[in-house]
């Protein structure tokens, strides 16, 4: 199974940005899924509360925000699943991400439309942001969660990253998937072989054409852990039997040819890697 199924989800409804200095600039960004949706405009300024529950009826949480006109464009996103508004804790922390997130996009573009160097740049004078967390694998112990991150500032395009966490309902915090692990380069030997190997076949699928090879850029093979955000899935739903990689454009491959996904299965070579504490967490499939 590819990885986008298993790991990613649907697309989200693009922001783009029309102007005067050249065609429209769309994200690739995605369809957010919650049910619950908090919408804020110009005229009220910020974000409306956020909506948490502790129980099994939570509802998800998405905020939208579609502000300006002529002058330039904000527009800011920001959701997550019902899982998360379960856990009152997460919840609460991804609430104060959020409103972070909000104060420093909106900073952003107030001081642009201040910005008297280019008047007639209506891209030049837009910000967006857009942050979906959907649901990796949900597991007896651990949430595990992924987020695309799409962040425009005014240029040609905008910017796709991706972030990760799990929560730990027995301990009741967030950690990263790679700080699960010993170290990067612990990792990166459990996995380089397959990565690459994986990783050449989607770029043969998106360019396509064999992929042969060389100290040219985006035909040699990559770090996995430094050119991706780790994510942890689950195909038996008890414990962590796969690892997946979310590489951002430009790190494998030019940005046409978007994000590359990688889904390897837990092997006992990478079970090796894992910190002592997190062993019984994985399970080779």
């Amino acid at each position: 199974m590819r990885a986008k199924s298993v790991l990613i989800g649907t697309a989200m409804a693009p922001f783009l940005f029309l102007g005067g200095c050249g065609a429209a600039t769309e994200a690739p960004s995605k369809q957010p899924s919650a049910s619950a949706v908090a919408e804020a405009d110009a005229g009220k300024g910020g974000p409306t509360a956020s909506a948490t529950a502790d129980s099994a009826d939570a509802e998800g949480f998405s905020q939208k925000v579609n502000a300006g006109g002529d002058d330039g464009r904000f527009q800011f996103e920001y959701s997550w699943p019902a899982q998360v508004s379960a856990i009152a804790p997460l919840a609460a922390r991804l609430d104060a991400e959020r409103e972070a997130a909000y104060a420093k996009w909106r900073g952003e573009w107030d001081e642009a439309q201040e910005d008297t160097d280019m008047p007639d740049c209506v891209p030049c004078r837009s910000r967006g942001y857009g942050k979906e967390w959907q649901v990796v694998t949900d597991l007896p112990r651990y949430l595990s969660l992924s987020a695309s991150v799409y962040t425009y500032t005014g240029g040609a395009h905008g910017m796709t990253v991706y972030d990760a966490l799990v929560w730990d309902r027995e301990k009741e915090v967030a950690v990263k998937p790679i700080d699960m692990f010993r170290n990067a380069q612990a990792l990166d030997a459990a996995v380089q072989d397959a990565f690459c190997a994986q990783l050449d076949k989607e770029r043969e699928r998106k360019r396509g054409m064999p992929v042969k090879r060389s100290d040219k850029p985006f035909d040699d093979c990559i770090a996995p852990v430094a050119n991706s955000t780790v994510i942890l899935g689950s195909a038996g739903k008890q414990s962590f039997d796969r690892v997946g990689f979310l590489v951002a454009p430009y790190n494998a491959g030019p940005y046409a040819e978007g994000t590359y996904e990688v889904t390897l299965p837990v092997t006992p070579a990478l079970i090796d890697a894992v910190k002592p504490e997190y062993v019984r967490a994985f399970q080779v499939r």
